[in-house]
């Protein structure tokens, strides 16, 4: 069998690698670009992405494996319907499917092949839920009971946990069941809701969010929906004043799953209005280790992958698999 130099296996397919992708524009005057996370020896540095891909305000973006679908979003200021695929590999960007309804800020997100889409439209029972098979290349709508929410389906954020995608409303929490065809109210959301904050991610099945008020000591907290005593607890080891930068714009952060370690985007500055001179935003990288029933978290690196004269908003961030 031929050996590649190093002696590896010229067979063998090569190593699938997590890469994240991030949404930033400078308004009022750039609309959102895409940027990718690069390491160069033991550098980050974020880099603006030349191919022209779509990234619209107040869209919903899911991934599956080297794709990404930008689902509604705003054009103009009025919702859209349109739906754009994205293949990560090639930089190339193509139109699917519209969904049946226009759609801003609502979430989305993969299970089985499936994407599901929910709200960013008013409340209609018949088609408050839409779901796109990626195979054939269809929506069809999810009729239900409504459950006590935004009447616009204003949504702050969404995370997919045992098969299950569980929305933050700026009410409540939801959970739908792609098995049951039911969004329901979470029968734990007033504990979830109480830290949920649009800067999170899930790493193994478990969701993670930013606390920079400390709630419970530590600026980062986990929730597992599928433990015995449903709470919030805290990622040890990570100090706020001693690890990261001492930014006012935490909340504003965007947190991602990057092959299993938590990576934070933040700016140094939350205020454009006062904005003056350069723009920051850096990447914190963290490290998870469970320990007994605890989960410490260890500051890897804390970087400065941009810099401009304008001031950025981060608007979300994705990792696909290359």
């Amino acid at each position: 069998m031929a050996q590649i130099p190093g002696g590896g296996d010229a067979n063998k397919k090569p190593q699938e690698e997590p890469v994240l992708y991030a949404s930033i524009g400078f308004p009022p005057s750039e609309s959102p670009s895409w940027y990718t996370l690069h390491r160069d020896n033991v550098s980050l540095t974020l880099r603006r992405i030349q191919e022209p891909l779509p990234s619209r305000l107040l869209s919903a973006v899911a991934t599956i494996g080297t794709e990404m679908y930008v689902l509604g979003g705003s054009v103009g200021g009025n919702a859209t319907s349109d739906v754009t695929l994205i293949d990560c590999r090639f930089r190339t960007s193509q139109p699917f499917p519209s969904m049946r309804r226009a759609r801003s800020r609502a979430v989305a997100g993969a299970i089985g092949g499936k994407i599901y889409v929910i709200g960013g439209c008013r409340k209609k029972s018949d088609d408050w839920v839409e779901v796109f098979d990626v195979k054939a290349r269809s929506w069809r709508v999810v009729p239900g009971v409504l459950p006590h929410a935004h009447w616009e389906g204003q949504f702050v954020t969404c995370a997919v946990m045992d098969d299950k995608i569980f929305v933050l409303d700026p009410t409540t929490c939801l959970v739908f069941d792609p098995i049951v065809g039911a969004l329901v109210e979470w029968d734990d959301g007033v504990e979830m809701r109480s830290l949920w904050q649009a800067s999170s991610c899930v790493v193994d099945d478990m969701l993670y969010t930013v606390d920079p008020g400390c709630s419970l000591k530590y600026p980062i907290v986990v929730y597992d929906p599928k433990a015995k005593e449903r709470r919030w607890r805290p990622v040890c080891g990570v100090d706020l004043r001693r690890d990261l930068p001492p930014f006012d714009s935490w909340y504003d952060s965007k947190m991602a799953n990057l092959g299993g370690k938590l990576v934070i985007l933040v700016g140094s500055n939350p205020w454009p209005c006062f904005h003056h001179g350069t723009e920051e935003i850096w990447c914190v990288e963290i490290a998870l280790e469970r320990q007994g029933d605890d989960i410490w978290g260890h500051v890897e690196s804390t970087t400065l992958v941009l810099t401009s004269r304008k001031w950025p908003s981060i608007e979300l961030s994705r990792t696909v698999t290359l």
